[in-house]
Protein backbone atom coordinates (compact mmCIF):
# COMPACT_ATOMS: atom_id res chain seq x y z
CA UNK A 1 0.00 0.00 0.00
CA UNK A 2 1.44 3.36 -0.91
CA UNK A 3 1.57 5.99 1.92
CA UNK A 4 3.53 8.25 0.25
CA UNK A 5 2.23 11.70 1.65
CA UNK A 6 -0.10 13.71 -0.17
CA UNK A 7 -0.68 17.62 -1.13
CA UNK A 8 -3.84 18.86 -0.33
CA UNK A 9 -6.38 19.03 -3.52
CA UNK A 10 -5.23 23.12 -3.60
CA UNK A 11 -2.22 23.21 -3.45
CA UNK A 12 -2.07 20.09 -6.27
CA UNK A 13 -4.12 22.12 -8.08
CA UNK A 14 -1.64 25.10 -8.11
CA UNK A 15 1.40 22.68 -8.51
CA UNK A 16 0.11 21.05 -11.83
CA UNK A 17 -0.05 24.28 -13.12
CA UNK A 18 2.61 25.56 -12.33
CA UNK A 19 4.78 22.50 -13.70
CA UNK A 20 2.37 22.44 -16.77
CA UNK A 21 3.39 26.14 -17.32
CA UNK A 22 7.25 25.35 -16.62
CA UNK A 23 7.29 22.17 -19.25
CA UNK A 24 5.14 23.96 -22.06
CA UNK A 25 7.42 27.12 -21.76
CA UNK A 26 10.78 24.84 -21.43
CA UNK A 27 9.49 22.80 -24.47
CA UNK A 28 8.42 25.44 -26.57
CA UNK A 29 12.28 27.18 -25.87
CA UNK A 30 13.64 24.04 -26.83
CA UNK A 31 11.77 23.42 -30.05
CA UNK A 32 12.94 27.01 -31.33
CA UNK A 33 16.51 25.79 -30.58
CA UNK A 34 15.95 22.99 -32.29
CA UNK A 35 14.78 24.23 -35.79
CA UNK A 36 17.77 27.31 -35.21
CA UNK A 37 20.03 24.21 -35.27
CA UNK A 38 18.77 22.41 -37.74
CA UNK A 39 18.14 24.96 -40.55
CA UNK A 40 22.12 25.87 -39.10
CA UNK A 41 23.14 22.15 -40.04
CA UNK A 42 21.43 21.99 -43.39
CA UNK A 43 23.02 24.76 -44.69
CA UNK A 44 26.56 23.67 -44.01
CA UNK A 45 25.68 21.10 -45.90
CA UNK A 46 24.81 23.33 -48.75
CA UNK A 47 21.16 21.93 -48.63
CA UNK A 48 18.41 24.75 -48.22
CA UNK A 49 15.80 23.66 -45.95
CA UNK A 50 12.24 24.86 -46.05
CA UNK A 51 12.04 26.32 -42.64
CA UNK A 52 8.88 24.70 -42.34
CA UNK A 53 9.80 21.61 -42.13
CA UNK A 54 12.34 21.99 -38.76
CA UNK A 55 9.08 23.62 -37.40
CA UNK A 56 6.40 20.71 -38.09
CA UNK A 57 9.38 18.06 -36.70
CA UNK A 58 10.21 20.18 -33.35
CA UNK A 59 6.39 21.28 -32.55
CA UNK A 60 5.05 17.93 -33.27
CA UNK A 61 7.51 16.26 -30.72
CA UNK A 62 7.09 18.70 -27.98
CA UNK A 63 3.01 18.73 -28.02
CA UNK A 64 3.34 15.11 -27.93
CA UNK A 65 5.87 15.06 -24.56
CA UNK A 66 3.75 17.62 -23.18
CA UNK A 67 0.36 15.26 -23.79
CA UNK A 68 2.42 12.71 -21.90
CA UNK A 69 3.39 14.74 -18.69
CA UNK A 70 0.24 14.29 -16.64
CA UNK A 71 0.82 10.61 -17.29
CA UNK A 72 4.13 10.66 -16.03
CA UNK A 73 2.99 12.62 -13.15
CA UNK A 74 0.19 9.65 -12.35
CA UNK A 75 2.53 6.76 -12.71
CA UNK A 76 5.04 8.75 -10.40
CA UNK A 77 2.10 8.86 -7.71
CA UNK A 78 1.93 5.48 -8.01
CA UNK A 79 5.67 4.33 -7.43
CA UNK A 80 7.53 7.08 -6.13
CA UNK A 81 10.87 7.28 -6.39
CA UNK A 82 12.07 8.70 -2.95
CA UNK A 83 12.48 7.36 -0.04
CA UNK A 84 12.13 4.43 1.51
CA UNK A 85 10.66 2.52 -0.96
CA UNK A 86 12.80 4.36 -4.59
CA UNK A 87 15.01 1.44 -4.79
CA UNK A 88 11.42 -1.21 -5.44
CA UNK A 89 10.21 1.46 -7.66
CA UNK A 90 12.66 2.21 -10.52
CA UNK A 91 12.14 -0.68 -12.38
CA UNK A 92 8.65 0.88 -12.77
CA UNK A 93 9.74 3.95 -14.09
CA UNK A 94 12.72 1.91 -16.34
CA UNK A 95 9.80 -0.01 -18.05
CA UNK A 96 7.75 3.08 -18.25
CA UNK A 97 10.29 4.67 -20.71
CA UNK A 98 9.47 1.91 -23.13
CA UNK A 99 5.69 3.18 -23.79
CA UNK A 100 6.53 6.56 -23.40
CA UNK A 101 8.74 6.58 -26.01
CA UNK A 102 6.70 4.26 -28.30
CA UNK A 103 3.50 6.64 -27.57
CA UNK A 104 5.61 10.14 -28.32
CA UNK A 105 7.16 8.92 -31.59
CA UNK A 106 4.01 7.38 -32.64
CA UNK A 107 1.86 10.60 -31.97
CA UNK A 108 4.42 12.88 -33.70
CA UNK A 109 4.30 10.82 -36.63
CA UNK A 110 1.26 10.90 -36.98
CA UNK A 111 0.76 14.48 -36.13
CA UNK A 112 3.69 15.11 -39.00
CA UNK A 113 1.83 13.20 -41.49
CA UNK A 114 -1.56 15.13 -40.84
CA UNK A 115 0.67 18.37 -41.35
CA UNK A 116 2.49 17.53 -44.05
CA UNK A 117 -1.06 16.23 -45.95
CA UNK A 118 -2.70 19.38 -45.26
CA UNK A 119 0.05 21.16 -46.91
CA UNK A 120 0.26 18.76 -49.95
CA UNK A 121 3.46 16.89 -49.44
CA UNK A 122 4.58 13.34 -48.20
CA UNK A 123 6.01 13.04 -44.91
CA UNK A 124 8.58 9.56 -44.46
CA UNK A 125 9.53 8.45 -40.95
CA UNK A 126 11.63 6.24 -42.76
CA UNK A 127 12.09 2.53 -41.38
CA UNK A 128 10.12 2.27 -37.47
CA UNK A 129 12.23 0.29 -35.05
CA UNK A 130 15.92 1.74 -36.19
CA UNK A 131 14.78 5.28 -36.26
CA UNK A 132 12.26 4.89 -33.09
CA UNK A 133 15.55 2.99 -31.17
CA UNK A 134 17.46 6.54 -31.88
CA UNK A 135 14.26 8.53 -30.57
CA UNK A 136 14.68 5.83 -27.55
CA UNK A 137 17.57 7.21 -26.80
CA UNK A 138 16.58 10.81 -26.75
CA UNK A 139 13.23 10.15 -24.63
CA UNK A 140 15.10 7.76 -21.99
CA UNK A 141 16.53 11.02 -21.09
CA UNK A 142 13.37 12.88 -21.62
CA UNK A 143 11.21 11.00 -19.56
CA UNK A 144 13.75 11.42 -16.29
CA UNK A 145 14.17 14.88 -16.63
CA UNK A 146 10.05 14.97 -16.38
CA UNK A 147 10.30 13.03 -13.50
CA UNK A 148 12.95 15.65 -11.77
CA UNK A 149 10.78 18.41 -12.89
CA UNK A 150 7.53 16.72 -11.42
CA UNK A 151 9.36 15.86 -8.23
CA UNK A 152 10.94 19.43 -7.82
CA UNK A 153 7.54 20.98 -8.07
CA UNK A 154 5.91 18.50 -5.84
CA UNK A 155 9.04 19.19 -2.88
CA UNK A 156 8.04 23.34 -3.91
CA UNK A 157 4.26 22.48 -2.57
CA UNK A 158 5.08 20.77 0.46
CA UNK A 159 7.57 23.44 1.05
CA UNK A 160 4.65 25.75 0.68
CA UNK A 161 1.94 24.06 2.06
CA UNK A 162 4.40 23.57 5.48
CA UNK A 163 5.22 27.73 5.70
CA UNK A 164 2.04 28.98 4.96
CA UNK A 165 0.28 25.82 7.77
CA UNK A 166 3.30 26.36 10.16
CA UNK A 167 1.33 28.71 12.50
CA UNK A 168 -1.56 26.37 12.51
CA UNK A 169 0.57 23.14 12.91
CA UNK A 170 2.25 25.10 16.08
CA UNK A 171 -0.98 25.73 17.67
CA UNK A 172 -2.70 22.53 16.98
CA UNK A 173 -1.85 21.31 20.70
CA UNK A 174 0.29 23.46 22.64
CA UNK A 175 2.26 22.78 25.19
CA UNK A 176 0.36 22.13 28.52
CA UNK A 177 -3.18 21.88 26.91
CA UNK A 178 -5.18 18.82 26.91
CA UNK A 179 -3.72 16.00 24.58
CA UNK A 180 -6.19 15.91 21.16
CA UNK A 181 -8.56 13.04 21.47
CA UNK A 182 -8.82 13.46 17.72
CA UNK A 183 -6.33 12.90 14.46
CA UNK A 184 -6.68 14.62 11.14
CA UNK A 185 -4.67 12.74 8.58
CA UNK A 186 -4.92 13.18 4.79
CA UNK A 187 -5.03 9.91 2.44
CA UNK A 188 -6.59 9.97 -1.70
CA UNK A 189 -6.57 13.82 -1.37
CA UNK A 190 -9.18 12.83 1.20
CA UNK A 191 -9.33 14.44 4.87
CA UNK A 192 -10.03 11.76 7.72
CA UNK A 193 -10.64 12.40 11.30
CA UNK A 194 -9.52 9.53 13.68
CA UNK A 195 -10.29 8.98 16.99
CA UNK A 196 -6.93 8.64 19.06
CA UNK A 197 -8.03 5.96 20.57
CA UNK A 198 -7.98 3.62 17.30
CA UNK A 199 -4.83 4.54 16.71
CA UNK A 200 -2.74 1.09 16.89
CA UNK A 201 0.52 2.76 16.01
CA UNK A 202 2.68 5.49 14.62
CA UNK A 203 5.68 4.92 11.98
CA UNK A 204 8.29 7.27 11.44
CA UNK A 205 8.85 8.02 7.79
CA UNK A 206 11.45 11.15 7.79
CA UNK A 207 9.66 14.31 8.12
CA UNK A 208 6.80 12.42 7.73
CA UNK A 209 4.96 10.00 9.64
CA UNK A 210 2.50 6.61 9.08
CA UNK A 211 -0.24 6.50 11.07
CA UNK A 212 -2.14 3.08 11.65
CA UNK A 213 -5.70 2.59 12.50
CA UNK A 214 -8.09 -0.15 12.37
CA UNK A 215 -6.11 -1.96 9.43
CA UNK A 216 -5.16 1.32 7.62
CA UNK A 217 -2.60 3.28 7.19
CA UNK A 218 -2.33 7.38 6.52
CA UNK A 219 0.33 9.90 6.21
CA UNK A 220 0.60 12.73 8.15
CA UNK A 221 3.05 15.42 7.16
CA UNK A 222 4.66 15.85 10.79
CA UNK A 223 7.51 14.43 12.94
CA UNK A 224 7.59 11.84 15.00
CA UNK A 225 9.03 13.54 17.27
CA UNK A 226 7.06 16.55 17.23
CA UNK A 227 3.72 14.34 16.91
CA UNK A 228 5.21 12.42 20.10
CA UNK A 229 4.92 15.88 22.02
CA UNK A 230 1.24 16.46 21.39
CA UNK A 231 -0.55 12.62 21.88
CA UNK A 232 -1.38 11.50 25.93
CA UNK A 233 2.48 10.43 26.65
CA UNK A 234 0.89 7.58 29.30
CA UNK A 235 -1.11 6.04 25.97
CA UNK A 236 1.12 6.47 23.48
CA UNK A 237 5.11 5.35 24.48
CA UNK A 238 8.04 5.08 22.24
CA UNK A 239 9.25 1.67 21.76
CA UNK A 240 11.40 2.36 19.05
CA UNK A 241 13.32 5.01 17.27
CA UNK A 242 10.83 4.89 14.62
CA UNK A 243 7.60 3.82 16.31
CA UNK A 244 4.99 4.85 18.86
CA UNK A 245 2.38 2.33 20.10
CA UNK A 246 -0.65 2.89 21.68
CA UNK A 247 -0.52 0.94 24.81
CA UNK A 248 -4.10 -0.11 25.25
CA UNK A 249 -3.44 -1.60 21.38
CA UNK A 250 -0.51 -3.97 22.75
CA UNK A 251 -1.68 -7.87 23.36
CA UNK A 252 1.67 -9.36 23.87
CA UNK A 253 5.55 -8.66 24.09
CA UNK A 254 7.88 -11.98 22.97
CA UNK A 255 11.71 -12.19 23.43
CA UNK A 256 13.31 -11.50 20.39
CA UNK A 257 17.08 -11.24 18.97
CA UNK A 258 19.89 -9.68 20.89
CA UNK A 259 18.13 -9.32 24.16
CA UNK A 260 15.33 -7.31 21.94
CA UNK A 261 11.62 -7.56 22.59
CA UNK A 262 8.51 -8.15 20.22
CA UNK A 263 5.50 -6.20 20.55
CA UNK A 264 2.67 -7.77 19.01
CA UNK A 265 -0.34 -5.62 18.84
CA UNK A 266 -4.45 -6.57 18.49
CA UNK A 267 -4.73 -6.19 14.80
CA UNK A 268 -2.33 -8.91 14.73
CA UNK A 269 0.82 -6.41 13.47
CA UNK A 270 4.25 -6.17 15.03
CA UNK A 271 7.09 -3.69 15.94
CA UNK A 272 10.23 -4.15 17.96
CA UNK A 273 11.37 -3.14 21.30
CA UNK A 274 14.51 -1.58 21.64
CA UNK A 275 16.30 -1.88 24.95
CA UNK A 276 16.65 2.02 25.45
CA UNK A 277 12.86 2.19 25.51
CA UNK A 278 12.37 -0.89 27.81
CA UNK A 279 12.63 0.13 30.90
CA UNK A 280 10.10 2.84 30.15
CA UNK A 281 7.31 0.79 28.59
CA UNK A 282 7.59 -1.09 31.50
CA UNK A 283 7.14 1.25 34.00
CA UNK A 284 4.14 2.36 32.08
CA UNK A 285 2.42 -1.09 31.59
CA UNK A 286 2.99 -1.47 35.86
Amino acid sequence: MDTSPELNPHSARTVFLQQMAFFVILLAVVAVSNVYTTMTNWERLGVHLPVWQPVIWETSSVICIALLIPAVGWWLTQFPVTPPGWLRNLPAHLLATLPFSLVHVAGMVALRDGAYRFLGQHYDFGRWWPNWLYEYRKDFITYWAVVVGIMAFRLYGFWSEARTGKAALSTENPPGETPPERLIVRKLNREYVLNVSDIDRIDANGNYVTVHAQGTAYPRRESLAALEKKLDQKRFVRVHRGHLVNLDRIREIQPWDHGDYRIVLHDGSFVNLSRRYRDRLQHLLR
